[in-house]
């Protein structure tokens, strides 16, 4: 029996299935051009790299980091027990946790580097036959699928193909956290889009999974959310919350720091597992096991992600939930109320490919099936090209750049500092368009604008906030169909030869559509006095796109006012497509305040009266320099108080430090960083 934490129920393993998988792993192993590198630790030597990535992927295919139980709960070692010499075993009344980087499913990929291009488009076949294998093994299926599908993908275009035989692997890496699956196949490898999209699927799946149980069972000793990850968080031995998790919470993070600051007057993490085993064993009394199995898989995934066990971190203990206890409920009721097993038929066909180099992978870090569609359209540049990865979210943001959660955006919206201005804008329309929707039910005539925007204002002023706030808002109303933001600048969409730019664009335009496509510094597409540049050809076929898919996009420019205004006077058809405004005012100095104070709590820290009063002292009088950061310069501050910290308390003895002392900010602490000191921003050029 195989039983995957996340999974419907446990899935009795057929003798055939087993044999079958065993049976074409042999044939690779008796196929004389088979890899055999001799390097992979606990193999036997001449060990064909197909069976190596066979043993990777099988468990990983279960979920992301799944739980697995049952007498073939190491199942990789069951199927590569002719190669596999591990001295350890798992099964019985055990379980495993099986974690690898975010990037496993292209192992044999990034391993094959190195090699001559048929020797990569074999790593690339070879990659799709051996996921394949477990296409119908139920707790496995879905996974697999979606990343067949994907490969099948690659290898059905041309131009991507080539790309993959050609380009360097952070090239690959990109492309397929960005362009190669379609939104169904996201969902089930949510990991493969980056950490921090496997972090905000984690912690989605605790929420969602938390809410529905505990609207079920009664006595839950967690309540509600915030209390849950606050007890996640201490027994995980933290005694703030990670800043990544509250980048991806926003200001749901403050419920959280609330609850953590509620368990600083008392809390035992031993009395609290024993109540919340009890709690799960009723619902499983209750009949609510499906219920109860993804709440445990989704507690057990934040539970690692806050150990920091995929940045080789110590195992987190004691484990959240106890699992142990937990399986043993499970097998009693299975005991007691008999689940129906899966029946399986093994699989047929040969397996004819392998690799064709003397290389080795490298060792991971630790631990509705259709037609390909061609990816030509997608590719960025030319195969070989490198693809420039996303640039990271600006220092202004409040929000991580992922897709969101459906909580109420314009609450969110209302909770930022300042603003008053985009505030109001933004009311405005979304009164128009519960105008325009109640207008369409009865019938009535209406007048719909474009929604493509231009924003205009300094850096650190939260332009991109805005736009992620405003794919919330449109994803709400049902405007938009996805809510999602990609973020890009003149590297995403100008490339640098004859023929590039046009395909890289309309990359970017596809992976924005159903949400919002957002152009920082759109005013360097066109350089002044530069009329020959590609960026041009960028332009135009953005507005070709964006007449294409008028109702499926909005794309939202940004830039400084003088150098924007510049940007839309370059060609006849910008203005407009562009028939709304925002105007991003720089914070006040209360304002600014305001943010630290707001983002040393996000981040644990504590400070008092004086603290702020230094941060006043360190910020720039008014007017500022054209280049002053706002935000920006805010976070940085922030951050040298807390480098400054540090400092300070590595002169202490470490035994001496307390809670307290790691968490508090003093004024002392605050001081400017020599590159971003308030005279060299009075000494810039006036901006407009």
């Amino acid at each position: 029996m195989l039983d995957v934490l996340g999974a419907d129920r446990p899935w009795q393993v057929p003798d055939e299935w087993l044999t079958g998988v065993r049976d074409r792993l042999r044939a690779w192993g008796d196929d004389p051009k088979a890899l055999r590198p001799g390097a992979f630790p606990d193999f036997v030597e001449g060990t064909p790299a197909a069976v190596w990535f066979a043993h990777q992927v099988a468990p990983l295919l279960a979920g992301w980091i799944p739980v697995l139980h049952g007498e073939h709960a190491d199942l990789s070692a069951e199927l590569t027990r002719d190669f596999h010499r591990s001295t350890t075993r798992y099964g019985g009344a055990g379980h495993l946790i099986q974690v690898a980087a975010t990037d496993w499913p292209l192992l044999v990929i990034s391993g094959a580097r190195s090699f001559d291009v048929a020797g990569r488009l074999e790593a690339l076949q070879l990659s799709r036959d051996v996921v394949s294998l477990f296409r119908d093994a139920p707790p496995l299926a879905a996974r697999a699928k979606a990343l067949t599908a994907g490969y099948d993908r690659v290898m059905a275009d041309r131009e991507v193909t080539r790309m993959h035989t050609e380009a360097d692997y952070d090239t690959i890496l990109q492309f397929w956290r960005t362009t190669v699956l379609s939104d169904a196949e996201r969902a089930v490898l949510p990991e493969l889009a980056g950490p921090a999209s496997a972090l905000r699927y984690s912690l989605d799946t605790l929420r969602d999974t938390h809410d529905k149980l505990s609207l079920t069972v009664a006595d839950n000793p967690s309540l509600n959310f915030s209390q849950l990850l606050a007890r996640l968080i201490r027994t995980a031995g933290l005694s703030a919350q990670p800043p990544a998790v509250g980048q991806i919470l926003g200001v749901d993070g403050w419920d959280v720091e609330n609850a953590l600051a509620d368990l600083r007057r008392g809390f035992d993490p031993q009395a609290w597992l024993r109540s919340n085993t009890e709690w799960l064993g009723r619902a499983v009394a209750q009949d609510q096991q499906m219920l109860a199995r993804s709440w445990a898989a989704a507690a057990t995934r934040v539970s690692i992600h806050l150990a920091g066990v995929l940045e080789q971190g110590p195992w987190p203990d004691p484990e959240v939930p106890d699992l142990a206890a937990f399986f043993e409920i499970l097998d009693q009721s299975s005991v007691d109320g008999g689940a129906p097993e899966i029946e399986l038929t093994a699989p047929d066909g040969p397996l004819t490919h392998t690799w064709g180099s003397n290389a080795a992978p490298p060792v991971p870090e630790v631990v509705v099936e259709a037609a390909p569609e061609p990816l030509t359209n997608a590719v960025p540049a030319a195969a070989a090209a490198n693809v420039v990865p996303a640039p990271a979210a600006e220092v202004d943001d409040f929000v991580a750049p992922e897709p969101v959660p459906e909580d109420d955006a314009l609450a969110e919206l209302e909770a930022l500092i300042g603003l008053e201005s985009i505030k109001e804008a933004v009311r405005k329309m979304v009164a128009e368009i519960k105008t325009n929707q109640r207008r369409k039910e009865f019938g009535l005539p209406i007048q719909e604008r474009a929604r493509h925007m231009v924003f205009v204002g300094k850096p650190g002023t939260a332009k991109t906030t805005i736009a992620r706030l405003l794919a919330k808002v449109y994803l709400q109303l049902g405007v938009l169909e996805k809510g999602h933001v990609v973020e890009v600048d003149r590297s995403d969409l100008v490339g640098s030869g004859v023929g590039t730019t046009a395909p890289m664009t309309a990359a970017k335009f596809r992976e924005a559509l159903g949400g919002v496509l957002f152009v920082d510094e759109a005013y360097t597409l066109v350089p002044d006095n530069n009329p020959g540049d590609y960026g041009m050809e960028s332009v135009a076929t953005l507005l070709k796109m964006m007449e294409d898919y008028r109702d499926e996009c909005v794309v939202i420019v940004a830039g400084y006012h003088r150098e924007m205004q510049r940007f839309l006077d370059s060609n006849p058809g910008l203005a407009s497509r562009f028939p709304k405004l925002l105007s991003f005012s720089e914070y006040s100095t209360d304002q600014l305040v305001a943010i630290f104070a707001l983002q040393a709590r996000q981040k644990g820290m504590t400070h008092n009266d004086e603290v702020l009063a230094a941060v006043r002292r360190n910020i720039p009088a008014a007017p500022r320099g054209h280049n002053f950061g706002n935000g920006r310069f805010i976070r940085n501050l922030l951050e040298e108080a807390i480098s400054n910290q540090a400092t300070r308390l590595a002169r202490r003895d470490p035994d001496s430090l307390t809670e307290r002392d790691l968490r508090e900010i003093l004024p002392e602490d605050v001081k400017s960083a020599g590159s971003m000191r308030a005279e060299d921003y009075l000494l810039q050029k006036p901006g407009t």
